[in-house]
């Protein structure tokens, strides 16, 4: 590991390695372009208000990269996560601001859990630093705790099932240049964390299995999602969640075999870097087209074919690369739950082939907004994202590349690319022979899918309260400030000194007792 601030900044550490290398590269391009593509399709009115929101993000989402110790780890991770909710909310409508509030709350209990991860591995381990925290809580008795909530803060980061409906609620209601920020760095942020703190084959292998069943069941029925759902960035969320379910294969195949972790930490990083870059073309791709008309649109339309064609798989693509490395390292293990999901991988790009189809005829069908004067500075932008999905894996020097080049041009390998496009084209042609049926199915998985509903259910028992309230002659308003009074009252007494002295004496106590087991 290479120190970047070896004094570091009070007791924060910044430092460089291997692992943190193609994730900092990654997210420094990812979070510039998107903030000059940002600047330069927000209007100057309301420039101010995204960017407070847009920096802060920025630099956590940068440095996070870089972070060398549980500290630095955890502020970068907040810093990165906390102002994205200003970005989600930007336009103000009430169905952003309901995503805003769901994303706000999944990402309190997400961030919840890996401090109290966190807490527990520093002081297992005696130590802050990153590599002594993984490689320690192998051998602790609290591993299983720590490991579940490592996974726990993972998953909601990455739209695990059952909160599939994060990542759509993310992308809809941002403006696309902080949209592709998220979309393409910040749940890879997720990705790094498995590298950084889960530990390396030492876990039964009934929790590798689940993980990867978890994994595998992600993919499948967020593509499922996606296709029912209402607009193109809600189908790319979806696509995210199916796509990052993958990446969660690779770290069920890391947590229980020490022979197929490097293999898995290669599949990792390729999914990283192939996924960022598609999915960040992708909502560029989509906001540029919606600003042009005629044989430009056209033209953009095409170009769009590059990273629709990358996250399906297809030969010579970025997917190609990711998706051998993946497979490589599902392949190391054996057994029945392994050699199951290695079946199954191909046909999960089944489901991304129909997100690609759906999330193409979605960004054909929508009318062309002119709302810059002109659009260059948006398609050079673009074209650079383009030219990295096409580039990046392929050149990148590692190990996990290696085997996809040298199958690159293999019939069979080229083949097994193929077939699951060839499947879902045919299933969309097949379904224009019954529109009826297409069009009942169309739309009816709003994004959010399950988050929403907990949110409606929220909104019921608020009813229900304020019918009950009527019923005894009480107003709904006077029911609601009782119970505010109530909350404030009981805030009150928690933050008072002889309160917070006691909680603290606890929580040390707590600290000692775990350190000394």
């Amino acid at each position: 590991m290479t120190p970047v601030l070896p004094a570091g900044i009070g007791s924060l550490t910044f430092s460089l390695d291997e692992t943190g290398t193609p994730f900092l590269i990654l997210f420094a391009f990812l979070w510039t372009i998107s903030g000059l593509y940002a600047f330069a399709t927000t209007p100057a009115g309301e420039r101010a208000r995204l960017f407070a929101y847009f920096v802060p993000s920025a630099l956590g989402g940068v440095t996070v990269a870089l972070a060398g110790d549980a500290i630095s780890f955890y502020l970068c991770f907040a810093l990165m996560a906390i102002p994205a909710w200003g970005l989600i909310t930007h336009v103000g409508t009430p169905e952003a601001r309901r995503a805003g509030a769901i994303y706000l709350t999944l990402t309190a209990i997400g961030e919840a859990a890996l401090l109290a991860a966190l807490v527990i591995m520093a002081v297992e381990a005696d130590s802050l630093a990153l590599p002594v925290l993984a490689e320690a809580i192998g051998t602790s008795p609290l591993r299983d705790i720590a490991v579940a909530l490592l996974l726990a803060s993972i998953g909601l980061k990455i739209g695990t099932l059952p909160a599939s409906g994060f990542l759509p609620l993310s992308y809809t209601y941002t403006p696309a240049g902080a949209a592709s920020a998220l979309a393409g760095a910040s749940a890879k942020v997720g990705a790094l964390a498995m590298l950084r703190l889960l530990p390396a084959g030492v876990m039964p292998e009934e929790w590798a299995y689940v993980v990867m069943a978890l994994g595998m069941a992600t993919a499948f029925l967020a593509a499922i999602l996606g296709t029912l759902t209402t607009t193109p960035r809600a189908v790319l969320g979806y696509s995210s969640a199916s796509q990052m379910g993958l990446i969660l294969v690779a770290a069920g195949v890391s947590l229980t075999s020490v022979e197929a972790a490097p293999l898995a930490y290669g599949a990792i990083v390729a999914f990283s870097l192939h996924h960022g870059l598609a999915k960040s073309a992708l909502v560029l791709g989509d906001d540029v087209v919606s600003r042009l008309t005629g044989s430009a649109r056209t033209a953009a339309l095409a170009a769009l074919a590059l990273p629709v064609l990358a996250l399906v798989g297809a030969p010579l693509t970025s997917g190609f690369v990711a998706k051998y490395a993946l497979k490589d390292a599902v392949h190391a293990l054996h057994g029945t739950v392994p050699e199951a999901v290695y079946a199954l991988l191909p046909w999960t790009a089944i489901g991304t082939a129909a997100l690609m189809l759906r999330f193409f005829a979605l960004t054909r069908e929508r009318t062309a907004e002119t709302r810059v004067s002109s659009p260059r500075i948006p398609i050079a932008l673009w074209s650079l994202v383009l030219a990295a999905v096409a580039l990046v894996v392929w050149i990148w020097p590692a190990q996990w590349n290696v085997h996809a080049i040298e199958s690159a041009l293999s019939p069979s390998s080229m083949w097994t690319a193929l077939w699951p496009g060839l499947i879902a084209i045919a299933g969309w042609m097949a379904l224009r022979y019954a529109p009826r049926s297409a069009q009942r199915l169309t739309g009816i998985v709003p994004p959010g899918d399950v988050l929403l509903g907990l949110a409606a259910a929220v909104t019921a028992a608020d009813r229900w309260l304020a019918g009950r309230s009527r019923s005894r002659g009480v107003t709904a308003r006077d029911e609601r400030a009782d119970i505010g009074h109530s909350l404030r009252a009981a805030e009150r007494s928690a933050v008072a000194w002889t309160a917070a002295s006691t909680l603290f004496v606890l929580l040390v106590l707590l600290l000692v007792a775990l350190g000394t087991r």
